[in-house]
């Protein structure tokens, strides 16, 4: 019976990961209906009336294309982040948590605005029913890493 407490520790915790979303990366007419449920206890979304300035949907200068290539940038330098699939309009990538390894998924949206373009965002998380402020975490740590990516 002990030897078998440790399997089934270490197959709970990779379960911990949860499931990929249903259909991978959504079109952007899905991506726009996500963020217009909303968030949640376990999801972030942006929206320009969003008091929390880790949700407004953030203004970066330059074009969609250059936009996206500093996203994918950013991403690639921070911990325990991946970029899943950026062949589409709306890119998406996952952070996965240090110690119990589990899984968000983070949509973003490149959207011209003017001389600028504005990034849209939601991150949810697979698992459970709350993410004690986990994914308004993620938010905020990609928008640090995307405005160093400005930096000369």
């Amino acid at each position: 019976m002990r030897s078998s407490l440790p399997l089934t520790l270490l197959a709970l915790l990779a379960a911990c990961t949860g499931t990929p979303p249903a259909g991978g990366v959504p079109d952007e007419a899905r991506f726009r209906a996500l963020l217009a449920e909303g968030g949640g206890a376990n999801i972030a979304v942006t929206a320009d009336s969003a008091e929390d300035r880790r949700l407004q949907p953030h203004a970066v200068p330059g074009q969609p294309a250059a936009v996206r290539a500093r996203l994918l940038a950013a991403i690639a330098g921070l911990p325990r982040w991946a970029v899943m699939d950026s062949a589409g309009p709306v890119l998406w990538a996952t952070r996965t948590t240090r110690l119990f390894r589990f899984v968000d998924d983070i949509y973003l949206f490149a959207e011209a605005r003017g001389d600028s373009t504005l990034v849209l965002a939601r991150s949810a998380s697979r698992l459970g029913e709350g993410d004690l402020g986990q994914n308004r975490r993620n938010l905020a740590e990609l928008w640090a890493a995307l405005a160093r990516s400005r930096a000369p």
